[in-house]
């Protein structure tokens, strides 16, 4: 006599392999999102921070802006893992999620993202698709090879104000693309005086487009007096870039890095 379909059922669960059992996802920044859907675990995420915004997503509750989260809101989701970057903030998040009983993996916490490759395979470990992750990563790490050195001064600026200096995203998307990080002199981001703007002398200047109400678009920014002082201002070198392509390292960043060559 054949066993009856629930017995069956209860020898497959009892046998699994570990890593098989669907995860609840909470999924806190865009970057370690888009890891979780290109391993194709897209299926289990309950949760999403507001900036992830793949279509394979868009089921998965928003839990709030990956820049200022709530671990209670995320806990309400009775998440069996949290995944995030050090984008994820406040500082406290993580802490605040273990206390609260939860399972929560920063795995990628350096800002400026060249951690990304092994945040890759952290999350094909914790997600049990080592082997896909594992080719994920070096594929990224190939599109990431640094370009031929060029004497070319990028100055990527969050709103027309905020410069990335050394320790940024930016900064390692400048330093990929074979280029200057103009303002390499400074740590983070920091604001530019009128006169900083043109001292740094920037031949490429890359502004975020989602502050554009800011400081007033591309063409007033161009015309302020200390922009069009500068190579950048002179040449017409001014760009537009989404904050998820030019503030933060991703699966996307090989291919920023081939646009910025060109600029």
């Amino acid at each position: 006599m054949s066993r009856k379909p629930w017995i069956a059922g209860l020898l497959l669960a009892a046998f699994a392999l570990p890593g098989q059992a669907a995860e609840r996802l909470v999924v806190v920044t865009p970057d370690i999102a888009e890891i979780v859907v290109a391993l194709g675990a897209a299926g289990e995420v309950v949760g999403r921070d507001r900036s992830s915004q793949e279509a394979a997503l868009a089921k998965a509750q928003v839990v709030g802006f990956s820049r200022a989260l709530n671990a209670e809101t995320i806990a309400k989701l009775k998440p069996t893992l949290v995944l995030g970057s050090a984008a994820a903030q406040p500082p406290t998040l993580w802490p605040q999620l273990k206390q609260l009983k939860l399972r929560a993996e920063e795995v990628s916490a350096r800002e400026d993202g060249r951690d990304f490759a092994e945040a890759i395979v952290k999350v094909g470990q914790l997600l049990g698709r080592d082997a896909a992750a594992a080719k994920l990563a070096a594929d990224w790490k190939q599109g990431m090879r640094l370009r031929p050195a060029r004497p070319v001064r990028y100055l990527v600026s969050y709103d027309g104000s905020l410069a990335a200096g050394a320790e940024t995203a930016p900064d390692t998307l400048i330093r990929a693309a074979g280029g200057v990080n103009a303002a390499a002199g400074l740590n983070g981001f920091k604001p530019l005086t009128r006169e900083a703007w043109q001292a740094l002398k920037p031949d490429v200047i890359i502004l975020g487009s989602h502050t554009a109400a800011v400081y007033g678009g591309k063409d007033a920014f161009a015309k302020r007096p200390e922009i069009a002082a500068t190579p950048a201002g002179k040449q017409g070198r001014i760009y537009l870039m989404p904050p998820k392509q030019a503030m933060l390292v991703g699966l996307g960043s090989p291919a920023v890095v081939e646009q910025m060559v060109k600029m």
